[in-house]
């Protein structure tokens, strides 16, 4: 039998138990200032779920205190480390608020938005996060332009604004494939109005094309001449953005068919 691996174990069930039996009493004592020593002792350790409620419990007893500063910021870090990212990101908000001079407010304002960036999901859910992810990013860039962080917060904004294009992009790109094409070409209008540099251009460009060109061929005849020299011009400014294009052979072979039925009528 191997005493010393024994005594070793029990030595660390009975230090764990100390502990432990140490922390419930520190749960229930009303001095604060020994379950403060306790929290950021715990904290430092990288026990974040025991120090998180202790300094629950102490944060509104220290408001307004220079500890108070300090003790939102160790509870705020405790949620990130646990990935409760919300509760991260209203506790980073209220450490700003409430002490905006404080020296870890631009690293407070930076993770609030960052939080939300986490939350942030995939394109095709709801975007309420993504929506507050974005404010709180744009407001920490215009308040802390030299900011060490920039370079993560603008990387972070490019991809929540591309995410948002894509779920507006696709919402477009939908009544062309339920094939109302007046609908399509107004919503596809609108995407590129309110987003000049999307990545999503050239595909939108081309789907507006394919929807005048339907709805143009399919039309009645009091409006079928117009539609096709509407969907002569969207060609041409398609190809004349995109000479290039991969989307190239669809679109001649479309325009092809209007200039025929156009000289057909």
């Amino acid at each position: 039998m191997n005493w010393k691996r024994i005594y070793i174990v029990l030595g660390i069930t009975a230090v764990m138990l100390s502990s432990c039996g140490q922390y419930q009493k520190v749960l229930k004592t009303e001095d604060m200032a020994v379950k403060y020593e306790m929290a950021e002792k715990l904290y430092k350790q990288g026990d974040y779920s025991r120090a998180e409620r202790l300094f629950s419990q102490i944060r509104s007893h220290y408001l307004g205190k220079p500890q108070g500063e300090r003790i939102l910021y160790m509870l705020a870090d405790t949620y990130y480390q646990k990935k409760n990212y919300l509760l991260a990101a209203t506790t980073y908000e209220k450490l700003v608020q409430q002490y905006p001079r404080s020296e870890k407010a631009e690293e407070a304002m930076f993770l609030e938005g960052k939080c939300y960036f986490i939350e942030s999901p995939r394109y095709s859910l709801d975007q309420t996060d993504t929506y507050k992810a974005v404010d709180k990013l744009q407001n920490f860039i215009d308040y802390y332009p030299n900011s060490q962080y920039m370079r993560e917060a603008n990387n972070m904004m490019i991809e929540l604004l591309t995410k948002l294009q894509q779920k507006s992009f696709e919402i477009a790109k939908g009544y062309n494939k339920i094939k109302d094409y007046q609908a399509a070409i107004k919503a596809l209008d609108n995407f590129l109005i309110e987003n000049p540099g999307t990545t999503f251009k050239e595909e939108a460009m081309y789907l507006k094309l394919h929807s005048a060109y339907e709805l143009a061929i399919n039309s009645v005849a009091s409006k079928e001449k117009q539609r096709l020299q509407d969907a002569k011009l969207i060609y041409e400014g398609f190809v004349k953005n995109y000479p290039e294009t991969h989307f190239k052979e669809k679109a001649d072979k479309m325009n092809s068919l209007i200039i025929k039925r156009i000289n057909e009528l």
